[in-house]
């Protein structure tokens, strides 16, 4: 070969080296971000070092993460001889005297060509060597795949092959492979769940275009996971959305949930979303309320899913899906742009129910998404699942005898109304027997034990007004009660309550494990005064003596008239 011809496709190899340098490469090759034109000759005359030309090279792929369990396969699309240049400050892989690696090879990368340019007949390696460096999407080690260009169909062409792949264990070193133009993808085998488990935490990597060849090679993955996490909102006035809050039993309470997706998304046909939310039996999710948005940048934008379900499981519980056979689709259809920073919300409202858990014990509720997580195949992965609690109380009110706590008073007939509701309301609302609220008084009379039994309450302020006292005993006045929850335990999570009363020598209050306890002290007595019955008597005796002095009166005038006759 003439030095000027070699020297032509030295420079042609340069351009595409940019050209296949696309998602992860060491620093080495970034110098390939400027395209070399096939006309330049100088490419030899301005090195100042140059290996001697290599006939295998070693490649190690990192880990995306300590908890990568995937495989990477590796293709070779081009033999060549490689070697290290160095002008001035940096070092640039070049190739030469390339071809084939394979008679399969060639048949899948010139098709794929040919489907992005129809015009495209040449079945030589140089050319097709010539043509994918004049049409590189991009070059640097921050591009992309996509997977409707020429790179991106010849990885799902070499996925979809017969061809038997190199693997590669990522954070090892795969040593002695032949030099030349190399594709690396995530085996679907690693991404797809084979077993009764679900497959958590795992993603392949975008396509990886490289050579290789001369000194080692690191690659880093191309790929991020996506995340998922699940909030709901405090009814108190002002409150934020956080992962605690705490309700009254038949409130609607509100949720929303956030997905973020893949920064490789442009390497995906199409993409897989499905969001999984398992309710406790004290929850009784709304369907019909469910809203999902994409937000770009600042705008959030309606998005229609493929599916929605709610599923009552046969233990109480339920679970409420929310799925996009094709995310990238729907938001096409929307009208919205969906890129690494989308991030996906879906809103919607539950009903804290009868069989809601109280006092110490919490209402959990978990979600989770599934995902498509490689390129160019079908598999789905799952990430870890996020949570959001909601705290509801137990108010247990005790009436006893101010002289002796021990002596229960039962048959005391008691209303109790949300004069200070969490949510701000506007203070008519009563407690109900379930622990609901409702506009009508309803009365709780004490038992045996002088105990009436509320569970579900929320945070608040609450009025008590004794109705009825038990025979012997007064009404004691009007008084209130508060519970103030106090989160901020290590992971956020309700640390304690704090709870008084307005008048603590009417009522006293205390908690424990979430329980309210509320104790009413009262006086023996009668709601009539105490002389009462000793005035009926002197009534009686005052009314016998003015008896006997009209009688004897009366008996003494017939006397006078009967002498006078």
């Amino acid at each position: 070969m003439k030095f000027k011809d070699r020297a032509a496709r030295f420079a042609v190899t340069a351009g595409l080296a940019a050209a296949m340098t696309l998602g992860g490469v060491a620093p080495a090759l970034s110098a390939f971000a400027t395209e070399t034109s096939s006309s330049d000759t100088s490419a030899a005359s301005t090195t100042d070092a140059t290996t001697s030309a290599s006939g295998t090279g070693d490649v190690t792929i990192s880990k995306r993460a300590d908890g990568d369990a995937t495989t990477i396969y590796g293709y070779q699309i081009f033999t060549a001889d490689v070697v290290d240049q160095t002008v001035g400050a940096t070092t640039q892989k070049v190739a030469s005297n390339i071809d084939w690696a394979s008679t399969d090879v060639q048949s899948l990368v010139v098709a794929a060509i040919q489907q992005v340019d129809s015009s495209y007949t040449s079945t030589t390696a140089q050319a097709a060597a010539d043509w994918l460096s004049a049409h590189q999407s991009g070059s640097g080690t921050d591009v992309v795949v996509n997977s409707s260009d020429a790179f991106g169909l010849i990885a799902k062409a070499l996925r979809g092959s017969s061809i038997t792949p190199t693997t590669i264990t990522p954070g090892t070193t795969a040593t002695g492979l032949p030099a030349g133009y190399w594709l690396f993808v995530t085996s679907e085998a690693s991404t797809t769940d084979t077993s009764d488990s679900a497959l958590v935490d795992q993603v392949g990597t975008a396509p990886i275009y490289a050579i290789v060849g001369g000194s080692a090679l690191t690659i880093s993955q191309k790929t991020n996971l996506p995340t998922v996490d699940k909030q709901v909102l405090n009814d108190k006035d002002g409150s934020a959305w956080g992962k605690y809050a705490d309700s009254q039993v038949g409130q609607s309470v509100q949720y929303k949930i956030t997905g973020t997706v893949v920064d490789t998304i442009d390497s995906y046909d199409t993409y897989y979303y499905k969001f999984t939310d398992n309710l406790g039996s004290g929850l009784t999710a709304d369907s019909t309320s469910v809203k999902v948005t994409i937000t770009d940048g600042s705008t959030e934008t309606t998005v229609t899913p493929s599916a929605t379900s709610l599923l009552t499981n046969s233990d109480g519980t339920s679970t409420l899906t929310v799925e996009f056979t094709d995310l990238k689709q729907a938001a096409k259809e929307a009208g919205v742009a969906l890129d690494a920073s989308s991030i996906v919300t879906v809103y919607y409202t539950a009903q804290l129910n009868s069989k809601a858990l109280v006092a110490g014990a919490v209402n959990q509720n978990d979600v989770y998404l599934t995902y498509s997580n490689n390129p160019g195949t079908e598999s789905h992965g799952d990430t870890t699942p996020s949570h959001a609690y909601d705290y509801t109380y137990e108010l247990m009110l005790y009436k006893v005898d101010s002289s002796d706590s021990t002596k229960a008073l039962s048959d005391a007939k008691f209303t109790i109304q949300a004069t200070g509701p969490d949510e701000g309301g506007t203070g008519t609302q009563y407690v109900q027997s379930d622990g609901t609220l409702g506009d009508t008084a309803y009365e709780f009379t004490t038992d045996s034990k002088g105990g009436i039994y509320v569970t579900g309450l929320d945070a608040g302020t609450y009025t008590v007004v004794e109705t009825q006292a038990p025979d012997g005993y007064n009404k004691v006045a009007p008084f209130t009660f508060s519970i103030t929850p106090v989160f901020g335990g290590t992971d956020g999570s309700l640390s304690k309550l704090a709870v008084g009363t307005s008048d603590s020598n009417i009522a006293t209050a205390n908690e424990y494990n979430g329980v309210v306890q509320v104790t009413v002290k009262d006086k023996a007595g009668s709601t009539l005064p105490l002389t009462g019955q000793a005035g009926i008597t002197v009534a009686w005796v005052a009314g016998g003596v003015l008896l006997t002095v009209g009688v004897v009166h009366l008996v003494r005038s017939r006397r006078r008239g009967e002498s006078q006759e």
